[in-house]
């Protein structure tokens, strides 16, 4: 029996993105607003040892998030939840330890949107209109439920309002982990109060906090951004540079784990390397963009910043309600590179842009 010729396989599609512009426009801040679920972020500054000690400092003392185990999914449509924080400021909910193309999922979105990503008995036993999942579509083993808990007519008393919550109540009956978080609209309320309104109705809360790492690297090769710059081989270098890899590349004739900075390239004494970790809202990571960008003008002689931004792999959505699914990866990030003359290069990366093609 022959081998198949499996090197004749077609690599999975991938969609990238790349947009740049001589000047920051709209298409920067609409990236990073309607990328709700965010897992880290990542910050390089080159040609800097110590950063004033205010940049990033809001961020760092208000960057809690919660924890609640066993959630009903019925109590997201609560009124007061829905009041509290739906509609006042900007909630964040979005499941973990499961996985999207195989077991039931669930968001809330900033927007204001409940999602319900189900397996197709779950789908049927819940009784609530939904659509078949993009991914299987052909096939019909996954269906996404989309509630807009901001839409007047949700509310108790109402025909769809009373179904939707008999539905969650009486016929899901799996319990989700979720993480949290509440962007309230005014700064004297506290945003943990989320906290507390689950803590009351008898849900385990347990505080969270991004984690946080800081490091600085010594005599670096730094790719040159100008006209005749590779954009490939740009993230390529960030790419090895976020994974820990040799960069310096100083062992003869090393095949393992060696890289060659493409040119042009400068190198600098050293390289300020800051990331977060946990669950980070989109408007954390606006104000992080923000404090990067307003450094990044007090410096006229530094090549550049970047900030990369890497979402959940098993989230059901990736940009605003677009749905989501692992496919092979789970990616759905972006990373943005900033010169001190206002230009930038902005790539956006996603695994499950495509529909796999199943042949039979």
């Amino acid at each position: 029996m022959l081998c198949p010729e499996v090197w004749d396989f077609k690599a999975p599609q991938h969609y990238f993105k790349v947009d740049h512009s001589d000047c920051l426009t709209k298409n920067v801040t609409g990236v990073i607003r309607k990328h709700y679920f965010n897992h880290s972020v990542s910050v390089v500054i080159p040609d800097t040892v110590n950063l004033p000690p205010h940049y990033f400092e809001s961020f760092n003392e208000d960057n809690d998030y919660y924890r609640v185990n066993n959630l009903s999914a019925s109590e997201l449509v609560d009124k007061e939840f829905i009041e509290a924080f739906v509609k006042n400021g900007e909630v964040s909910v979005l499941a973990i330890e499961s996985h999207i193309d195989t077991q039931n999922s669930l968001a809330v979105t900033p927007s204001g949107h409940l999602i319900l990503s189900l397996v197709k008995e779950d789908f049927q036993t819940l009784g609530i209109e939904g659509k078949p999942s993009f991914f299987d579509r052909n096939i019909k083993n996954r269906f996404v439920v989309t509630i807009d808990l901001k839409e007047e007519s949700f509310t108790p008393g109402k025909k769809n309002y009373e179904h939707v919550r008999e539905s969650l109540t009486n016929n899901l009956h799996q319990r989700f982990n979720v993480i949290l978080a509440w962007e309230p609209p005014d700064k004297k309320l506290c945003p943990s109060s989320i906290a507390a309104w689950f803590d009351k109705r008898g849900y385990t809360v347990k505080l969270c906090r991004q984690k946080k790492v800081d490091q600085c690297l010594y005599s670096i090769k730094i790719p040159i951004i100008n006209s005749s710059t590779n954009h490939s081989e740009l993230f390529e270098w960030l790419g090895v540079l976020s994974i820990g890899g040799d960069l310096k590349n100083s062992a003869e004739n090393s095949y393992l784990n060696s890289y060659k900075c493409s040119e042009p390239w400068t190198e600098v004494g050293q390289v300020r390397c800051i990331r977060w970790t946990g669950f980070i809202t989109q408007k954390q990571v606006e104000t992080i963009f923000n404090e990067l960008k307003s450094y990044v003008k007090t410096r006229e002689n530094i090549p550049w910043v970047s900030i990369d931004v890497q979402g959940f792999s098993d989230s059901p959505t990736s940009w605003e309600l677009k749905e989501h699914n692992f496919y092979i990866d789970g990616d759905n990030s972006y990373a943005i590179f900033l010169k001190p003359n206002g230009g930038y290069i902005l790539r956006t990366s996603l695994s499950s842009n495509n529909k796999p093609r199943i042949f039979h």
